[in-house]
């Protein structure tokens, strides 16, 4: 599903599921070029999602092949994340929906994540390796 009110494109997807009814929801902006930080909430915040991703162009250095690597911000509907794996595996099948499988890199708040999209009977099926564990104290 879709949305585009003079705004851009936002996108529903379900991640681990083969049904959109299934598995675990995350929204998606593959072009959030526009977007500012309360843009971004804004639009996290009205899908209510437990985490919406955002793509922009890659930082420079990031690597991968051209067109395939991107720059990923995570927000839930209060505040932004550093890392989101669903939201990740939804927006690396997005993107292969649109540009083919192969490898993909995005670089987050919290590393880079390298993501391979395959495609068997019809479906693309991501696959990635996780960024480092980080722990905080919480005051």
């Amino acid at each position: 599903m879709t949305t585009n009110a003079a705004g851009p494109e936002v996108l529903r997807y379900t991640a681990f599921s083969s049904t959109p009814e299934g598995g675990n929801p995350a929204g998606l902006v593959l072009d959030a070029s526009g977007l500012d930080d309360a843009g971004m909430l804004g639009i996290a915040a009205g899908l209510g999602y437990s985490e919406s991703a955002f793509l922009t162009a890659p930082p420079e250095g990031l690597g991968g092949e051209e067109g395939r690597a991107y720059s990923i911000r995570y927000f839930s509907p209060k505040a932004e994340v550093p890392f989101c794996g669903h939201a990740t595996v939804a927006a690396a099948v997005a993107l292969a929906e649109r540009i083919g499988p192969g490898e993909l890199v995005f670089a987050t708040r919290a590393g880079t994540v390298p993501v391979t999209v395959s495609e068997e009977g019809g479906a693309f099926r991501a696959t990635l390796t996780s960024v480092e564990p980080h722990v905080e104290e919480v005051s």
